[in-house]
């Protein structure tokens, strides 16, 4: 508790850092989003399963990518839909973590996913290699590693290394950024390292 104000478990935390109505209009927002990507995303696998024709290599990268979706939807959209209805994490610390855990291990899953697909399109349209095929082998190495990847940044958190901290209306989790503990601090910066990394290849092509 700050200044009076709820603890992120404790109670609705309008009109302390937003009136009820901003609570509201997220929570309808969110529910239109559930309602939507459950749909659209079902659809998807579900004729992609059904339809032998559509199990193309490429296509198992989209079905992956529905997948993470599908998840991020269930897990993260769903459960802030709740809590912005309740105003707090009405489902109490342990569920709320486990949410800020999907929410970053699909997302990163959807990303990668959508990287694939670009690499395979770059291979295809501008050969740097010859005549590339997408092969069923290729699909199924892109789809466990997005998952093993992700799974490698998302689950540390977990153990202590880094965190998983309510933020903005305290009614979603987010990956900690500040702190100045050394395992949070760790985290932080080898979360961000690629953006440093590219920035320097970049510097140097210059």
């Amino acid at each position: 508790m700050l200044n009076g104000t709820p603890g992120p478990f404790e109670g609705p935390q309008w009109p302390f850092l937003a009136p009820r109505g901003t609570y509201t209009s997220v929570a309808v927002l969110m529910g239109l989003v559930v309602v939507l990507a459950t749909v659209v995303n079902g659809l998807v696998i579900v004729v992609s399963v059904r339809y032998k024709r559509l199990r193309s290599p490429l296509n198992y990268i989209l079905v992956n990518l529905a997948v993470a979706d599908l998840l991020v939807t269930s897990f993260g959209s769903t459960i802030s839909f709740a809590n912005n209805i309740y105003g707090f994490f009405v489902f109490g610390p342990t569920a709320c973590e486990f949410e800020g855990f999907m929410v970053s291990l699909t997302g990163i899953v959807g990303l990668w996913s959508l990287a694939i697909l670009a690499f395979e399109r770059y291979l295809v349209i501008c050969k740097p290699v010859g005549d590339f095929r997408f092969q069923q082998r290729h699909a199924v190495i892109g789809c466990a590693f997005t998952w093993l990847w992700s799974l490698l940044w998302t689950l540390p958190p977990l153990f202590g290394w880094s965190s998983y901290i309510p933020e903005g209306k305290l009614c979603h989790r987010v990956f900690r950024w500040d702190g100045r503990q050394s395992g949070k601090e760790a985290g932080f910066v080898c979360s961000f390292k690629y953006e440093t990394d590219w920035q320097e290849v970049q510097g140097v092509k210059k």
